[in-house]
């Protein structure tokens, strides 16, 4: 049989994080690893490259010389690509931009990290990048590029989240709505997500979850105070009113114990 390589399934990820697709050596360190501090373009001195040396603690990174004196340490792939060597004049200005290109680059890759370990919105990654200290430049940029290498889609997030909890855990349309505005889904894509599900199959889930609860309460004497627990449970759950209203009148017919008794709906 032939099984796919799996770094070549990998190597889509690879290319989004913005570092080259070569096959890195099993337990190499990450040169990004640590994220890039990057300083104000004002506290930078313009200066002179004057050498630039491998780091003996780790090869993968190099040393920057300005002037004669050590100015910071840089991935060597980025100092290879800009092309820093001996001679060149670094401005505040470009320096910056070096300090941002190995930021962007490790937040990408944290990004992939973070995306690894299952399904997540853009408001939830960039809460994530901010927390472990990236800037908005840098978690704007990951996010963008996440989502143009289809990592990251909140349309179609909202939409497995909304079938799923729904069919799974017996959520209504309220307490899905509720859920996806706080991971920060926008609200176009909540109404989309929420216009696909199943009428049907949302009546059926309310009225199997109130038969139950109605059921449970089987202690509970006083018809109207059951109606009325069952009723807050459906609502809790995330169904409107009139559809746990629909599904306690479902469990009172089917209940063969309790008389059909006009009781009220008063909440």
């Amino acid at each position: 049989m032939n099984r796919k390589n799996p770094w070549e399934r990998r190597s889509d990820a690879r290319e989004a994080s913005g570092e080259d697709t070569e096959r890195p050596d099993a337990g190499k360190k990450d040169p990004f690893e640590k994220r890039v501090r990057v300083p104000d373009v004002e506290t930078l001195t313009e200066g002179t490259i004057t050498s630039v040396q491998a780091q003996k603690k780790d090869m993968d990174r190099v040393s920057i010389f300005l002037d004669g004196k050590f100015a910071f340490g840089i991935a060597a792939d980025i100092a290879i690509g800009e092309g820093l060597k001996k001679g060149l004049v670094l401005t505040p200005e470009a320096q910056h931009k070096l300090f941002q290109k190995e930021e962007v680059i490790a937040a990408r890759r944290a990004s992939l990290d973070y995306l690894s370990l299952g399904g997540k919105t853009s408001t939830e990654l960039k809460r994530s990048l901010a927390r472990r200290g990236f800037s908005d430049f840098a978690a704007e940029d990951a996010i963008a590029q996440m989502e143009r290498y289809g990592y990251l889609d909140d349309a179609a997030y909202a939409m497995a989240f909304a079938k799923g909890r729904a069919a799974s855990r017996g959520h209504g349309p309220q307490r899905l709505r509720a859920d996806l505005l706080k991971k920060g889904v926008p609200r176009a894509a909540i109404d989309r997500a929420l216009e696909e599900l199943d009428a049907d199959d949302l009546a059926e889930s309310a009225n199997a979850l109130g038969l139950k609860r109605w059921r449970a309460l089987s202690s509970e004497s006083d018809t109207r105070k059951r109606k009325k627990k069952t009723t807050d449970f459906l609502l809790r759950r995330g169904f409107s009113f009139d559809q746990a209203r629909t599904a306690v009148e479902a469990a009172l017919a089917k209940d063969e114990d309790v008389e059909d008794a006009d009781d009220g709906w008063d909440a």
